[in-house]
């Protein structure tokens, strides 16, 4: 038994040496490969992210936790939200959500239903801290669409209209950061309403002058069943991550951003 792990031994040491010029030779091929499986395997992901036609309007909504306005009737709509504590399958309680933009804001909107309407929590009563404890929903937009962490922001809203901003613009004051975009909701009698109002001047975007695809998800946080929604249905590892497409909006050209010195 020893003299098989020595003989062992030795030739696996003469077979490391004696290939590692061969290995140092091929690395870079190697690594070439290697990254040509991880784009197929991201762009394999991307065929389930879904997509949200973008739709410019000429009258915004009214920021007023209502969807009465012409703006939402006319808005495509995304629904079918899955489960992430339930392994993707499909919501008990859905939700249906709504964009439209103009060359000032993207206007995001959501119906989250509720079986137990009367259950619905919404407690936090100031702006700028993150929800918990509570329902909540978020909107995650990736406007350089890189699916890396760092280049996306959230921004969250309670059942009374608190709001939340993580990563919010490097160039603002955080005392201002909840002056900068508005929301409002309401409780409803088979759930409840969110409307939000984004400045593009809140975002990090292309300037184009051609459409693009910019990255969107959405999630729900169900306080009374402990449920995690998802529109669409990622795999829960921060970069890289699929998300869902928001797909062919032109945004506008970009102000400078002038400072005092």
């Amino acid at each position: 038994m020893k003299a098989a792990i020595f003989f062992y031994a030795i030739f696996t040491l003469l077979f490391t040496t004696g290939c590692e010029v061969l290995f140092q030779e091929q690395s870079i091929e190697i690594e070439a490969i290697f990254d040509v499986m991880d784009a197929a395997a991201r762009a394999m992901k991307q065929q389930n992210a879904k997509e949200l036609p973008a739709v410019k309007t000429d009258v915004p909504p009214v920021i007023d936790g209502a969807l009465n306005d012409l703006a939402w009737q006319n808005a495509p709509q995304g629904t079918n939200f899955t489960d992430r504590r339930a392994g993707g399958a499909p919501a008990e309680d859905q939700s249906t959500i709504m964009m439209v933009y103009t060359d000032d804001a993207i206007y995001v909107a959501g119906y989250f239903f509720d079986s137990q309407p009367n259950g619905i929590v919404g407690r936090q009563v100031e702006d700028q801290i993150r929800p918990s404890r509570e329902d909540w929903i978020s909107f995650t937009i990736d406007p350089l669409h890189t699916h890396q962490f760092a280049d996306r922001i959230f921004f969250m809203a309670n059942p009374i209209g608190s709001k939340f901003v993580s990563h919010p613009p490097p160039f603002a004051d955080p005392a201002e950061v909840s002056q900068m975009w508005k929301a409002a909701a309401s409780i409803v009698d088979d759930g409840w309403i969110v409307e939000m109002e984004i400045p593009w001047k809140m975002l990090n975007y292309p300037e184009t002058t051609e459409p693009i695809d910019i990255g969107i998800n959405f999630d729900r946080g169900h306080h009374r069943t402990g449920a995690n929604t998802w529109w669409s249905k990622v795999d829960f590892v921060e970069d890289n991550r699929v998300d869902g497409h928001w797909v062919d909006v032109l945004p506008p050209p970009k102000l400078p951003i002038f400072r005092d010195d």
